[in-house]
């Protein structure tokens, strides 16, 4: 299965040579988070919101997203989570900063920055939290952004599926392989729900696709998905609603709020 999404891969590459620009818009996203469905070992309940951020800055973007649920497992332990993660990337995909951190029942479990600079022949991330760590990339490794600029070129092509790996701003465990597929462009009569929360008309006449996206983690013989993400995307970056599918469970996040973010670019 990865094989065939791998070769894919390299349809894309040769079908985006002459694809026309993609305008993503600066933007903010408010989400409500549910238990979608749940099995053994998995959570019995979650509430909670996740809001991002995204503001083209003329020379990159920067993204921000926060996450806050509590969340009760089948023991009836219960887990807040308080998640944010900060990042801005230059828009030749050549360099990322980023802010990681989490809070578990009022305790910080993760916090991590640093910078990843991309080259022809991979590339390097420095850590300034935990200090000294460091780690290189592999070559054709894409940046968060400039994913989503390739997920919308493969829908914009007709493709169906590709592979890329990807680094999302952490530490090595945020370094993925991941498998994309992307279903037909989803009907107008069934946009309703996104523009009745779209006071600013940010979607108005836009296309829009289903879209599933498995990470694994990087250079590992498992087969199995750590996690997978199966969202709405319309042509201008914006993320419709959202299900979260973890392994013994599945998070809705549903769109309740988009507002357009100023910007001069």
């Amino acid at each position: 299965m990865r094989v065939v999404l791998l070769a894919a891969g390299l349809a894309v590459t040769v079908s985006f040579a002459h694809a026309a620009p993609i305008n993503l818009v600066s933007h903010r996203a408010q989400y409500d988070v549910t238990l979608a469905s749940t099995r053994p070992g998995g959570m019995v309940a979650v509430r909670g919101h996740s809001v991002m951020e995204f503001r083209d800055v003329c020379t990159g973007w920067t993204t921000t997203q926060r996450f806050i649920a509590d969340m009760t497992d089948g023991k009836a332990s219960a887990v807040h989570s308080d998640f944010t993660v900060s990042s801005s990337e230059d828009k030749q995909g050549r360099q990322i900063r980023f802010k990681v951190r989490n809070v578990v029942n009022g305790k910080p479990t993760q916090r991590f920055d640093g910078t990843g600079i991309l080259a022809a022949s991979g590339g390097e991330v420095r850590m300034t939290s935990p200090h000294g760590q460091h780690f290189a990339l592999p070559n054709g490794t894409l940046l968060p952004t400039q994913h989503t600029l390739a997920v919308l070129r493969a829908a914009q092509a007709g493709l169906d599926s590709f592979h890329q790996t990807v680094f999302q701003g952490g530490d090595l465990n945020d370094l993925y392989d991941t498998a994309t597929v992307i279903g037909r462009p989803v009907p107008k009569n069934r946009l309703n729900d996104d523009r009745a929360v779209d006071s600013a008309g940010l979607l108005a006449g836009l296309s829009a696709w289903p879209v599933l996206i498995s990470y694994f983690p990087h250079d590992s013989s498992d087969e199995r998905a750590d996690y997978e993400v199966a969202y709405r995307l319309y042509a201008n970056g914006v993320i419709a609603s959202m299900s979260l599918i973890y392994p013994n469970f599945t998070m809705k996040a549903e769109l309740v709020k988009l507002e357009r973010l100023p910007s001069k670019c």
